[in-house]
């Protein structure tokens, strides 16, 4: 059994904690023909609490640039932008990543699609709302919150 979270985010703020790290990428790097979606990820393998919001998102390469080189510079601004290189202590995500205290981005090829990269945004695992039967581990369309104002 695993000791309960002291300070628990609600689904309101789990969802925003990706949210607004996922726009923050999106304005910081400039990204182009951004569509997205959120969903609450099981931090764990039997699918229980807690969870984490995680937004996977897409965006247009733009033409003629080396794709893991504008993933590299994707990165390189959000470091300009007080991120950190790489991925947080203890972990080792496929992709170049950046992270901040609280959410890791995780940024490589769209599967099937050299023109398009793709960015994976995870939060903190401290949602303890039971999602296993509210059908909000499915996700829902945000494309026009990630490149809205």
């Amino acid at each position: 059994m695993t000791e309960p979270l002291s300070e628990p985010l609600s689904d309101e703020q789990a969802m925003a904690q990706v949210v607004d790290a996922a726009r923050q990428i999106v304005r910081g790097a400039g990204l182009r023909e951004v569509t997205g979606g959120f969903l609450f990820e099981s931090c764990n393998d039997q699918g229980a609490p807690p969870y984490r919001g995680r937004v996977d998102m897409s965006f247009a390469v733009p033409a003629g640039a080396e794709p893991e080189q504008h993933f590299s510079q994707i990165a390189a601004a959000m470091v300009r932008q007080g991120w950190t290189a790489g991925p947080p202590a203890g972990k080792r995500p496929f992709g170049v990543v950046v992270h901040t205290e609280a959410v890791m981005a995780i940024i490589g090829l769209a599967c099937g699609d050299a023109a398009r990269g793709s960015a994976q945004v995870r939060g903190e695992c401290r949602n303890v709302t039971d999602h296993r039967h509210d059908a909000k581990t499915v996700g829902v369309e945000i494309s026009e919150q990630l490149s809205g104002s």
